[in-house]
């Protein structure tokens, strides 16, 4: 007989330990998911960990959940959450979102956000039981053709900061937590500026450049800014995509310049506090 799954906060694992429980516990998921210790690090710093809140659930010595909390103010995202899969299906997941929830209504947080994705029906289920409700659906696309060599002194590198005080600027900006300026200027990318009006950030790889944001000023709009920024970028960054984390209405944009939709989408939820 199994003895009772005990929480702990993730102030008692460094980014490597927590990078293993997360890969350890997304087994079998949907979606494969590894992640590595640099990379957890990276991408969860970006988007204000706070390892107080989050929660790592153990039985018997061995990891069996993880809930990666972020917090921006009076906000929090359930930023991942993951189940090992003997444990999946019996309750577990309601009885740990509720302890999240409760815990975030303490901290006086007034809204709680998260992404599922799509197809994830068991999820998306526990979710709107527990009172989440879908906002926005999110994409992520990746160039498959190749684009003709288009010179521009207009194409400055800027400091991604730059960028993200820019779009800070923008009262009407209502982008998810992963392309918030907020989470932006963290990461380890490069920012480009066009014609002083379109931006873009972009993470450089080898074998997978990152496009992680393309904003136009609102003036600028509708005079073809993103489309040419997108051809200068895919000119200078082969095999240029982006992360799931594209408005679905902003899909004709990429699909005529030259991009693929990703079979994978996420759905944006959120819950009132």
């Amino acid at each position: 007989m199994h003895n009772p799954v005990i929480c702990q906060d993730a102030t008692n694992w460094n980014s490597h330990q927590l990078a293993r429980i997360l890969t350890h516990c997304f087994e079998g998921y949907l979606v494969p998911f590894t992640i590595d210790g640099e990379a957890f690090a990276t991408r969860f710093s970006a988007e204000d960990i706070t390892l107080g809140g989050s929660k790592v659930w153990q039985q018997d010595g061995e990891p069996k959940a993880l809930a990666v909390i972020a917090r921006r103010g009076q906000t929090s995202r359930l930023a991942a959450f993951a189940i090992r899969p003997e444990l999946r299906g019996q309750g577990y997941g309601k009885r740990f979102i509720q302890q999240l929830i409760d815990e975030a209504r303490g901290r006086g947080d007034r809204q709680m956000w998260l992404e599922v994705i799509a197809g994830n029906d068991s999820g998306v289920a526990l979710y709107q039981r527990m009172g989440f409700v879908r906002q926005q659906t999110l994409a992520a696309f990746h160039a498959t053709n190749s684009t003709p060599f288009l010179p521009s002194d207009d194409l400055l590198e800027v400091d991604p900061l730059v960028m993200a005080k820019k779009m800070m600027t923008d009262d009407h900006l209502r982008l998810p937590w992963l392309s918030a300026p907020e989470t932006l200027y963290k990461l380890p990318g490069k920012a480009w500026v066009l014609n002083d009006a379109a931006w873009a950030m972009v993470i450089p790889h080898a074998q997978q450049p990152k496009l992680r944001m393309l904003y136009v000023e609102p003036a600028a709009r509708g005079k073809g800014q993103a489309k040419k920024l997108l051809a200068l970028l895919q000119e200078r960054f082969p095999g240029l995509c982006t992360a799931c984390s594209v408005p679905e209405p902003i899909a004709p944009l990429f699909l005529g310049s030259g991009y693929s939709q990703d079979p994978v989408m996420q759905y944006e939820m959120l819950l009132k506090l």
